[in-house]
């Protein structure tokens, strides 16, 4: 087998978007209509909430497909099992904790051999088709761009994708579609119109509680690209001048890396020393970028390190130190809040962690709940049709911490419930508001 490094170097990452690679990348004008509202009664509406209460979140990023199209047949796809058996053997970061006897030439999938052989610890390594690899680095995927959960009412808004198509015409996480083309909305309906009626027009009913009103809107399912940075400049109460910076993904190739920049350029041009970091859907990506990421929230700190990637005791010759760089858009932030949920892993866990020694626990606050747990991650090996992703190494910080597998744990009184009636970035969305309050007060409360 003729193994090859894929295209964005090393990984860190749990899988978090899926779609087509063949997104149009020309701008085709469709006859989409932004969103119309008209007011209504505060108290019918008011009760229509109440009756379709949201008890959970599940990870929009990637516990449900986003209304994209279903993964291909894998029947005919190859794999060579010995060779993914010896990886498990040799590069693996518990290898000498797998099993020894498996018959690996009775598994019919690299996945169902990859469960059967990995350590108990492990929950991460993972085998996808190189198309599969293709959809979740490219930023482009195919619907509408967003994910809802059913409630009595019709399905509420949870998650919208930056500059997918639901964005353009003003949907709002925290609306509820009532109707979709006239039938009462529900998850599965919503998903099978936007894979069955690509590029037809469909019409959507959407009650929007915090502004009392009844709203209607047009928009075609189609192949889209979007983005993962959100940013903007805040004030809080108390006057504070406070970066809000959205990141959805560690993974997109180049253009996450000009996203990051175009936001450090307007915090460095507004002399931004606190920052608020929204990683709570952020399941990761690239320790490149990572890396990236982390120079941008400190300067006068070039060569020291940022994290170690450790392998096992056999491969110690491919352990590499990433170190800090300034670049011309650095900040010296005296303060980040870090906003997460347990859909925050890996890279984003990685960045966390990686800041504490330089800024101290006081200085590195963390409000939502923990972490996801995943101090480890892979570096990726192509094999006919799959890429395979094993645990190879654990991400320590400049400390040679890394045993945050139970999750990085938010500030004492901190645990603030995600909050899915109001937009990411809204300061009256309840994890934003509790870090506002905690630049002023030194405290969520």
């Amino acid at each position: 087998m003729n193994y090859k490094t894929p295209l964005l170097a090393t990984l860190i990452l749990l899988l978090t978007s899926c779609g087509s690679s063949s997104a149009t990348t020309s701008e085709k004008k469709y006859e989409d209509s932004m969103i119309s509202c008209e007011q209504d009664s505060a108290d019918t509406l008011t009760k229509m909430y109440q009756s379709s209460p949201l008890k959970t979140i599940d990870n929009p990023t990637h516990a449900q497909q986003l209304l994209v199209q279903d993964i291909a047949n894998t029947e005919d796809l190859k794999f060579h099992r010995q060779d993914l058996y010896r990886l498990f053997q040799t590069e693996y970061f518990w290898a000498s904790e797998t099993a020894k006897d498996i018959d690996y030439t009775t598994y019919e999938s690299p996945q169902s051999l990859i469960d059967a052989i990995k350590y108990n610890k492990d929950r991460w390594s993972f085998a996808i088709t190189k198309k599969e690899y293709q959809d979740m680095t490219s930023q482009k995927s195919v619907g509408l761009g967003f994910i809802c959960q059913d409630v009595s009412a019709g399905c509420h808004v949870v998650y919208v994708r930056i500059d997918s198509p639901v964005d353009k015409i003003g949907l709002k996480r925290g609306d509820i579609i009532t109707k979709i083309n006239h039938q009462h909305a529900t998850n599965a309906l919503i998903n099978n119109i936007s894979q069955e009626q690509q590029e037809e027009l469909v019409s959507l009913k959407v009650l929007r509680q915090n502004t009392h009103e009844r709203c209607s809107a047009t928009v075609t399912p189609r192949e889209y690209t979007y983005k993962v940075v959100l940013n903007k400049i805040m004030e809080t109460d108390e006057h504070h001048k406070v970066g809000y910076f959205r990141l959805d993904s560690f993974l997109g190739d180049k253009e996450i890396g000009q996203q990051i920049d175009l936001a450090f350029d307007k915090f460095k041009e507004a002399s931004i020393s606190k920052l608020i970091i929204d990683l709570r859907y952020n399941g990761g990506g690239s320790v490149d970028i990572a890396s990236k990421l982390l120079n941008k929230l400190t300067h006068k700190k070039d060569s020291q390190p940022q994290f170690t990637l450790a392998w096992n005791d056999n491969y110690k010759q491919n352990d590499e130190i990433y170190r800090f760089k300034t670049e011309e858009n650095s900040l010296d932030a005296e303060q980040i809040i870090f906003l997460t949920t347990q859909n925050s892993a890996s890279a984003s866990e990685l960045v966390i962690s990686a800041m504490k020694p330089y800024l101290g626990e006081r200085n590195v606050i963390q409000i939502g709940d923990k972490t996801h747990g995943k101090p480890v991650g892979m570096s990726g090996k192509v094999d006919s049709d799959y890429y395979y992703f094993i645990i190879n190494f654990v991400v320590k910080n400049s400390l040679g911490f890394y045993d945050y597998f139970d999750g990085l744990k938010v500030t004492d009184g901190c645990e603030v419930a995600d909050d899915p009636y109001h937009e990411l970035g809204d300061r009256n969305e309840s994890m934003l508001k509790a870090a506002l309050r905690y630049i002023d007060k030194n405290s969520c409360k």
